[in-house]
């Protein structure tokens, strides 16, 4: 459903807090309206706010993200109960439910079904009220309004920001050139696969890649073909790595690949069909070619900068020796 507050635990645990503050508003309210607390009263905020505290402790990773869908509709359904058994004045509470909505789901897809089980708990008064309906419709007209600009306006607010912050995002993770990941999208996704395969003892492999004879295509055809061939290599590695496996551009003409759930073995077959690959790109009379380095998690390495090392150490051993292909014949 797309949720754009700042994490999925932030939506859990704003969706437990407004459970919580739903249930001790109606039960504060009842007290100091001198209002008879029934067991419903009693079984309405207690189990709302169970549900709250339930929303705060859950394990929301391994929780399937449409769940949160069911946090405003509790809230709504609290809130109704809530009007009917204590006060009117309980119906001020929608505001904070559309705040929810607009923070955790600005799409119109999902607010506006919300949006309008709102305001049908909101109409639901005039059928089961004995106060005046003038009464009634004040909070309506009051309410009402304000619950929808709040979902509208506010959402579409919340909308733009992620739009912009996501924006941002690519910006500071995406090479501008080759469109694979930069050097700090490299770091980050190791430090989190290292956690990882540490955690499930899995391994993992890093490949480092750098071109051959990337210098001299660069002085005998120019920067711009330097630079279109090095976005040729970037699209090409993104094409022949699997969906789970990260390609990413360290600087100049040098490449690293995450393979996760990788032994040493697949890591040599997959340096296999980059080689491969890479020989059928050329620059006027050079064939390209690329010395491949392989680190393992964690024989190789336990932390991101060591795995980094071994590779690179790997990839001047291989640079090193006789490379078969260059110049054609």
């Amino acid at each position: 459903m797309g949720t754009y507050v700042s994490s999925l635990r932030s939506a859990w645990r704003l969706g437990g807090a407004l459970l919580i503050v739903t249930a001790v508003t109606t039960l504060a309210t009842a007290l100091l309206l001198g209002v008879h607390i029934g067991a419903g009263i009693v079984a309405l905020t207690a189990i709302t706010a169970v549900i709250g505290l339930t929303c705060l402790r859950i394990p929301w990773e391994q929780w399937d993200e449409r769940l949160l869908f069911a946090i405003p509709v509790i809230a709504v359904v609290q809130v109704a109960f809530a009007v009917g058994l204590v006060d009117f004045v309980l119906t001020s509470l929608f505001l904070l439910v559309a705040l929810y909505v607009a923070l955790v789901f600005p799409s119109p897809r999902v607010s506006i079904p919300i949006l309008g089980l709102m305001l049908v708990a909101l109409l639901l008064p005039f059928a089961y009220s004995d106060q005046p309906t003038k009464d009634t419709a004040l909070w309506v007209l009051v309410v009402g309004p304000a619950v929808i600009f709040v979902v509208v306006v506010a959402g579409r607010l919340t909308a733009g920001l992620h739009t912009s912050r996501e924006a941002y995002r690519q910006l500071s993770v995406v090479d501008g050139l080759t469109g694979v990941g930069n050097y700090r999208a490299l770091m980050t996704r190791l430090h989190h696969e290292t956690g990882r395969h540490a955690r499930r003892s899995r391994e993992f492999a890093v490949l480092t890649l750098d071109l051959d004879e990337f210098k001299e295509i660069n002085e005998t055809n120019g920067h711009l073909v330097g630079d279109a061939l090095l976005a040729i290599v970037g699209s090409l590695l993104d094409v022949k790595v699997r969906t789970e496996d990260g390609v990413y551009r360290q600087g100049g003409d040098e490449f690293s690949v995450i393979a996760p759930e990788t032994s040493r073995a697949e890591a040599a077959q997959l340096s296999q069909r980059i080689e491969q690959a890479l020989q059928g790109i050329r620059s006027g009379d050079i064939r390209v070619s690329a010395s491949i380095g392989t680190a393992v998690f964690p024989h190789d390495g336990s932390e991101p900068a060591e795995l980094l090392d071994a590779a690179d150490l790997d990839l001047r051993s291989r640079k090193a020796g006789p490379r078969p292909f260059s110049r054609f014949a």
